[in-house]
């Protein structure tokens, strides 16, 4: 069986919240990641929209979240055979990240 590639980008990383391995340990803890961040979801207006900071809740379930530096600009992290990227402009990124781990 080969190794299995998982990869989001943007708020796709609320679909790894509860996502658990076959030992019932969350696939996030200790896993370096990146989604969009509390801080553009403010930028953005929307804030008061979203039912939960995603980033914290990372946080909170031991992810080691990252961000860039500035908001809205593309950055992707890859650990192991999971790839994310942070908001919509990591799109290209992460998918040419992906296509490589694919070979």
């Amino acid at each position: 069986m080969s190794a299995i590639t998982v990869a989001s980008v943007c708020h796709g990383y609320c679909g790894l919240l509860e996502t658990r391995l076959s030992d019932g340990s969350l696939l996030v803890a200790g896993r370096r990641l990146t989604g969009f961040s509390w801080l553009e979801e403010r930028l953005a207006g929307v804030a008061g929209q979203v039912p939960y900071n995603a980033e914290a809740l990372m946080r909170q379930r031991g992810a080691r979240y990252e961000k860039a530096w500035l908001p809205f600009v593309s950055k992707i992290v890859t650990d192991g055979r999971l790839v994310t990227g942070q908001n919509p402009q990591s799109a290209r990124a992460t998918a040419l990240q992906v296509a490589q781990l694919l070979g």
